[in-house]
């Protein structure tokens, strides 16, 4: 009975202990419950203000997307407007180049056009100075037009005595159809004699005379001239002279030159040529010029010579 008794109160024991344990963690999980449930309300009331803020940062992200989309439109709208400005540009600066291209070639136009009228105003000044000289001239013309007016009323009397000298030149040989006269050749030996054969020459004597009426005056310079049939030389010649004849230049031979006053005329003229070599046979001729004149030709024949004579 006693161990019955014993084990009662081991039993006892072990349930008051078992019931003090239950106790004790009743106690401590009720505690830990209510620590649970303080930290699950305050977790909550953070889950809800976390929640709360969530739903306004979606909020402010829908709000920030859409001011994205806007800011998106808008810089679109921005670069479309910057392009534009960019063409814009573009074209003004275009627009500037060819108005300075413009302006350059204006500048340029009225520079030329500048030169111009100072050219133009120069020669203005140069004909207004030519056109008074001009009506100066035509006031001295004027007077002496009047001058030569009543000089011609007084020698309209002379009028018929100029028409009878023009018939009467008319009638007579023009001066430059006039040569000299007298024309004369001599070809004599070393004797002073005259021949005729070519090989005996020794010296030309050429003289002519020169008559008034040619009109020749002053000092000048008469050339010799000794040519055969083909105009060639007969002799070398001192040189060459051009002469006008007839408004023709020619070049010929000079065997002789003399200066020869013709304010004394009449007047006779004469050369003397020695060749420096025997002259062959044939036709020669003897032409006497000056400068602007042909005083005359004389032919002259010279022969062969046997041995024996």
């Amino acid at each position: 009975m006693e161990n019955v008794g014993q084990n009662n109160k081991a039993v006892t024991y072990g349930l008051s202990a078992l019931a003090a344990l239950l106790l004790i963690g009743g106690i401590y999980f009720w505690n830990k419950s209510g620590k649970l449930t303080r930290q699950n309300d305050l977790i909550e009331q953070q889950a809800d203000s976390l929640l709360s803020v969530k739903l306004q940062l979606e909020g402010d992200i829908r709000g920030l997307n859409s001011q994205l989309e806007t800011a998106s439109d808008e810089k679109t709208s921005l670069d479309k407007r910057v392009e534009d400005l960019n063409t814009q540009l573009t074209n003004r600066d275009r627009a500037m180049t060819q108005l300075r291209q413009s302006n350059l070639g204006r500048t340029r136009t009225i520079q030329g056009l500048n030169r111009n009228i100072a050219t133009m105003t120069t020669k203005r000044d140069s004909l207004e100075s030519q056109m008074e000289a001009v009506q100066n001239k035509i006031t001295w013309l004027t007077d002496a037009n009047t001058k030569l007016t009543s000089q011609n009323d007084e020698l309209s009397p002379l009028k018929q005595q100029v028409a009878d000298l023009k018939a009467d030149l008319q009638t007579k040989v023009p001066r430059t159809a006039l040569t000299g006269d007298a024309f004369r050749v001599e070809t004599v030996k070393s004797n002073q004699k005259e021949t005729a054969k070519a090989k005996k020459v020794n010296t030309l004597m050429v003289s002519l005379s020169v008559p008034a009426e040619m009109g020749l005056t002053g000092t000048q310079e008469v050339y010799l001239s000794l040519t055969d049939e083909q105009n060639n030389g007969i002799m070398p010649s001192q040189n060459t002279s051009t002469v006008t004849l007839s408004g023709k230049n020619e070049v010929v031979p000079v065997n002789a030159t003399q200066s020869v006053n013709f304010d004394k005329n009449p007047q006779r003229i004469s050369f003397n040529v020695s060749p420096d070599s025997n002259i062959k046979p044939g036709i020669y001729r003897a032409s006497v010029y000056t400068k602007n004149a042909y005083l005359g030709t004389a032919e002259f024949r010279l022969r062969d010579s046997f041995w024996f004579f």
